[in-house]
């Protein structure tokens, strides 16, 4: 769907979702389903949740990655000489694809038992990149050489052969494979295709094969400046579904159960028609106080999928989706009002204002250079009078929801020693700022609520910035 059609789609699901949402204790009626607004909508409460953002078509993306990728090819280079790297051996199954292939190749449908991706350090000669694909595009013949191996009838390459010549050719002091890592990103590699790449190359190079899984994360954690403005509409994309789902257009109390946010979610995207589709399973948790024994009732997370939503309960929704080679990660709470009531209860409000603190830290103290524990030990420096409970628990985000880098974590603000693995921050990588601040309720007798907070946001030298403003006030249902 190109850009036009797609604009004239959300219009009239704007229409829709402003019948729906604008009206005073207004839901959508049986039969009818809930949707997102292309324009912004004003809710009872005052709030506002912004417009759907136009997304690129499935074409733009493409040509757009292509333009990243050249840009990223220029790059890996200095990369692989950074981590001593003189060859990179990429394998990808059918079915089993590598995380790397679509960031180090044209974002194609590739459907073989096994593809082969070759990157050297040509010295003088600068970067050499091969691949025995067996029928590559125009595109793809951008960016990689066949390999150095005859074709049978079919095109297809004997890979084995093409890497003799390589190996034969480049004698590389060290060849990097994806093991050794803590993550499957940089872990990827099979026992099969290990097996394979030892046969193929013969000893010698088997014992100079090493983990490239530093030179993995580099390639994933760093960014482009082209990328950010393209990322910050997918978060906004992200913060509109979250928004929607967290208000009375898609919950009515007594009727709405925990797995219709998630179907919502799902089908919303689908809708959206640019490929994009949720990288983990949707879901929400629920916090109750219960009146009449004077309890909060235990914190569930997730919440059961037939768990149906209640007037006073404290909505915590987690979610995200893929779109454009990237993936959000986004938590938000929401609160629906009892009988008689016409806001938040104040205790509540102190424990969100209590969590923006913590968001007030991220934003503060972290610093290009710094390793992660060295930056979470920055954060918690700034929380150590605080009369709540914080607890850390942010990963880098960027290519995928949970990506590669260093975490920034103290659970419970336990900060008894460094992770066992850590590394770097990148100057402009971005992350999920993910944390839950625990408070305290007067209302509640003194019972205590989690609030879960995620937001995306960019690394630069003065701290974190957020890509959209994280969230002051509670989202109110009624």
């Amino acid at each position: 769907m190109n850009r036009r059609l797609r604009t004239a789609a959300l219009a009239t699901l704007a229409a829709i979702a402003l019948l729906s949402s604008c009206t005073p204790g207004a839901v959508p009626a049986d039969g009818d389903r809930a949707r997102v607004s292309a324009e912004p909508i004003e809710l009872f409460d005052g709030r506002v949740i912004p417009g759907m953002p136009e997304l690129l078509g499935m074409r733009e993306q493409y040509d757009l990655r292509l333009e990243w990728l050249a840009e990223k090819r220029a790059l890996l280079l200095d990369q692989m000489r950074t981590h001593g790297i003189e060859m990179w051996i990429v394998v990808s199954e059918e079915f089993h694809q590598d995380p790397a292939l679509y960031y180090v190749a044209p974002p194609l449908q590739y459907a073989r038992r096994r593809d082969v991706m070759v990157f050297v350090d040509a010295g003088d000669d600068g970067l050499a990149a091969y691949s025995d694909y067996w029928r590559p595009t125009a595109d793809f013949r951008r960016f990689f050489e066949p390999m150095p191996a005859a074709r049978n009838a079919r095109g297809i390459q004997d890979t084995r052969s093409g890497l003799q010549v390589l190996w034969e050719r480049y004698r590389p002091a060290t060849i990097g494979l994806a093991i050794g890592g803590n993550r499957g990103h940089d872990s990827s590699l099979t026992h099969d295709s290990y097996l394979f790449l030892a046969d193929a190359l013969g000893p010698e190079a088997e014992s100079r094969f090493v983990s490239a899984a530093p030179l993995i994360e580099e390639v994933f954690d760093t960014r482009l400046p082209g990328e950010l403005e393209h990322y910050r509409q997918l978060v906004l994309a992200t913060d509109v579904i979250a928004q929607t789902a967290l208000s009375n257009v898609v919950i009515t109390p007594g009727v709405t159960q925990a797995e219709d946010i998630k179907w919502f979610f799902d089908e919303t995207i689908a809708e959206l028609g640019v490929g994009g589709k949720p990288w983990f399973e949707i879901h929400v948790a629920v916090q109750r106080f219960n009146e009449t024994t004077g309890e909060m009732i235990l914190y569930i997370h997730p919440s059961p999928d037939d768990l149906v939503f209640q007037r006073g309960d404290i909505i915590h929704l987690d979610c995200g989706f893929d779109y454009l080679g990237f993936a959000s990660d986004w938590q938000k709470v929401a609160y629906i009002l009892r009988e008689g009531e016409d806001d938040v209860p104040d205790g509540l409000k102190t424990a969100l204002a209590n969590a923006n603190i913590v968001h007030e830290a991220f934003a503060a103290a972290p610093r290009p250079g710094m390793t992660g524990w060295e930056a979470t030990l920055a954060i918690a420096a700034l929380l150590v009078d605080v009369d709540f409970l914080p607890s850390l628990y942010s990963h880098p985000i960027g290519y995928h929801g949970h990506a590669l880098g260093p975490a920034i974590n103290a659970r419970d603000m336990d900060l008894s020693g460094p992770p066992a693995w850590d590394s770097h921050l990148r100057d402009g990588s971005y992350r999920s700022i993910e944390f839950s601040a625990t408070t305290a309720i007067p209302e509640y007798g003194g019972g205590t609520v989690r609030i879960p907070m995620e937001d995306d946001g960019y690394l630069t030298t003065d701290g974190y910035e957020y890509f959209r403003p994280y969230q002051t006030e509670w989202y109110v249902i009624r």
